[in-house]
């Protein structure tokens, strides 16, 4: 099944991309070359800021794909607000359902809300990133643009992760299963061997160009139904129970 939440891959090709390209490794190639030649001015951006906010977020998302799909910067409920978006068959009992529409930026303002705890941040940085992950607030460029993100995040709390030490399947594996049970730590614990001192900001283009995979961290089987669709809700309500106020 085409991810295709515009309904029109094909006469616009694949999420309405600016060269209307419709085979995966064209997508892929050109998708990845936009992020590459804009990964220098989204650092600097975020250099910049006072505070990082959702507004920040989508602005990064722009910088780094604004060339290659036009509606980059905007989130998942401006564009598709009618839609749920989850990644696998949702028949499947493991499958992974991201937030809702009309709740992602009070998700993504919950997870920089935990990441300005300094001391907490550092122990359970796995908590922030799964929260972030979670909420998938792009029809793409999610993972690139919230690593982007994290790091500016830690860097600001005084660690770093060794991004390039992880391996991309592990860490996929172990993302899911922090975003299909938050709270329990499974993030945590594979990201504490990782954590390092903060090391300057001008190494981030390097370090980020060494990590293996990079351009996979978005893809995958991500599908969609209406935001009603009650497999999607059962599964959303089985690991999403509490108000967000009352995680820890």
């Amino acid at each position: 099944m085409i991810f295709d939440p515009f309904g029109d891959y094909e006469t616009a090709g694949y999420l309405q991309n600016a060269l209307n390209l419709k085979d995966p490794d064209e997508v892929k190639a050109s998708e990845h070359l936009s992020f590459e030649l804009s990964l220098e001015d989204a650092l600097l951006y975020l250099s910049t800021l006072k505070h990082v906010k959702y507004s920040s977020i989508l602005k990064v998302h722009e910088i780094l794909f604004g060339d290659f799909y036009h509606w980059a910067g905007k989130g998942r409920n401006e564009l598709v607000p009618h839609l749920s978006i989850f990644k696998g068959a949702r028949e499947d009992e493991h499958f992974t359902v991201f937030e809702y529409p009309h709740l992602i930026q009070l998700a993504v303002e919950y997870a920089l809300k935990l990441a300005s705890d300094r001391d907490k941040f550092r122990q359970k940085p796995g908590e922030v990133m799964g929260q972030l992950a979670f909420v998938h607030p792009f029809l793409n460029g999610n993972g690139r643009t919230i690593l982007l993100t994290f790091m500016e995040l830690s860097f600001r709390a005084g660690f770093s992760v060794d991004w390039s030490k992880t391996k991309k399947d592990d860490y996929l594996r172990t993302l899911s299963r922090e975003i299909r049970e938050p709270g329990k730590g499974h993030l945590d614990r594979y990201l504490q061997p990782f954590i390092i001192e903060i090391h300057s900001r001008d190494e981030w283009p390097l370090t980020i160009g060494s990590i293996k995979g990079l351009d996979g961290l978005d893809k995958g089987q991500i599908n969609y139904s209406d935001i009603d669709d009650p497999l999607v809700r059962k599964h959303y309500k089985s690991y999403q129970s509490q108000p967000l106020d009352n995680k820890s």
